[in-house]
């Protein structure tokens, strides 16, 4: 279970690895960035349908 903290920050990471791949010069395969997308998609579920007390 990831906090809010750490799917900001595994977020982050993979836009530098979508940057590195655009560049020519990748870190990580297509593949491993569309896992690491997938694993964030799956701890964001848990905020999805609840209302965030943080937005005012």
């Amino acid at each position: 279970m990831m906090t809010k903290l750490q799917i900001i920050s595994r977020i982050w990471s993979t836009i530098y690895d979508l940057i590195f791949l655009a560049k020519g010069t990748p870190t990580k395969s297509l593949e491993e960035i569309e896992t690491d997308l997938d694993v964030i998609e799956h701890a964001c579920q848990k905020y999805a349908d609840i209302d965030d007390d943080e937005i005012a």
